[in-house]
């Protein structure tokens, strides 16, 4: 195979990460962080399993009223996508949850040491298909009563299998536009997680590894 076809192998991979990043982030279809608080009194009628719906809209009205106590934490580990709703058919899910499903669209968020912003956790959104990994990697921190995770991704990784094939910094966006997961709340057992996103899309995740 030339140098010619490489490129356009590696520049074709790197749209679909990019195209997949946008979906999760600004396309009103993002991932997000489900949790058990002590304010949510009716969390433990909740199915460990899978929540429906209607149970983590019922959630959501609570973290928008008092909070859902989330510390950062509780977060930490390897969620893998499960479905994703669209701000405007909340009722339906996004036709973006199989194509998520199938790319292996997964998050890992862990600790690190505080930067200059003091943001304390490291955030890898990637994608899947056979040996090939597409990772985004970047910042977060977790900011008010809800709260908030706020993040932003500053290099890109294209992967087979540990081999590293392309490698990417990008842009770090202005605070004020970068993007971010409302969290509403988590099961006893961190099973599964939720939130809304900036782009209004709800989502539910599965934890795969702390």
């Amino acid at each position: 195979m030339n140098l010619t076809k490489i490129l356009l192998i590696d520049g074709a991979l790197l749209s679909i990460g990019i195209l997949s990043f946008v979906i999760l982030t600004e396309n009103k279809s993002i991932f997000g962080f489900l949790k058990k608080s002590g304010n949510n009194q009716k969390l433990d009628q909740l199915s460990k399993i899978e929540p429906s719906l209607n149970e983590l809209l019922k959630l959501e009205c609570v973290a928008k009223k008092i909070g859902s106590g989330i510390q950062s934490d509780e977060i930490v580990g390897f969620w893998n996508f499960a479905t994703v709703w669209n701000q405007e058919q909340d009722t339906e899910p996004s036709i973006f949850s199989p194509l998520l499903r199938l790319f292996s669209a997964s998050l890992e968020i862990s600790q690190c040491k505080v930067t200059e912003e003091a943001l304390n956790l490291e955030i890898n959104n990637s994608i899947q298909f056979g040996a090939l990994l597409i990772k985004f990697i970047g910042l977060g921190e977790l900011q008010g009563q809800r709260p908030l995770l706020i993040f932003y991704f500053d290099r890109i990784e294209l992967k087979v299998g540990e081999r590293i094939l392309v490698k990417r910094l990008l842009k770090i966006p202005e605070k004020k536009e970068r993007p971010f997961f409302a969290l509403i709340g988590i099961d006893t057992d961190k099973r599964w997680l939720a939130a809304r996103g900036r782009g209004g899309g709800l989502a539910l995740w599965k934890k795969i590894s702390s």
